[in-house]
């Protein structure tokens, strides 16, 4: 299986209406096929990154419901200096506004076949501007499920 399917489902999200107060989303996602380059290192160790565009269809705790685009790019890390298997960065696009999303993902299942992931959310420019928040995934194959949470970002003192 090509990396990209292995963690093409990483992405995500989403609309909010502006308040100060958090808000709680879930998401699930579909990846268009993707370019990988590399493979297998000398060890056999799968050394790759991946590209991919792909949506995702928001539910918003209050039952509002969007749909954004996403482009990736994501890379495995080295075998012998990682917390996570893969890291990956991710550029949102949806009616309200732009976000980045940056993940660190793990294998889930020995085959290598599921991913899960956590990760921050950076609003860069609508209703995102001056937001952050959380969110996690799960998912195979370029489709897959999670949740989050958008919030103000407090002043700096």
């Amino acid at each position: 299986m090509k990396p990209i399917q292995l963690i093409a489902a990483v992405i995500l999200l989403a609309t909010t209406s502006g308040t100060a107060q958090a808000q709680n989303f879930t998401f699930q996602s579909t990846a268009n096929p993707g370019t990988t380059v590399g493979g297998p290192d000398m060890s056999g160790y799968l050394a790759a990154g991946a590209t991919w565009t792909g949506t995702s269809t928001v539910t918003w705790a209050d039952g509002k419901k969007s749909v954004d685009k996403y482009t990736c790019v994501s890379t495995t890390q080295p075998h012998h200096a990682k917390i996570f298997d893969m890291h990956t960065i991710c550029d949102g696009t949806g009616p309200d506004g732009v976000y980045s999303s940056t993940w660190g993902c793990n294998w889930t299942s020995k085959d290598k076949a599921y991913t899960g992931c956590v990760g921050g959310l950076v609003g860069r420019t609508g209703v995102y501007a001056g937001r952050g928040g959380t969110i996690t995934f799960m998912g195979r194959s370029g489709t897959g499920s999670g949740t989050g949470t958008w919030a103000a970002v407090p002043a700096a003192n």
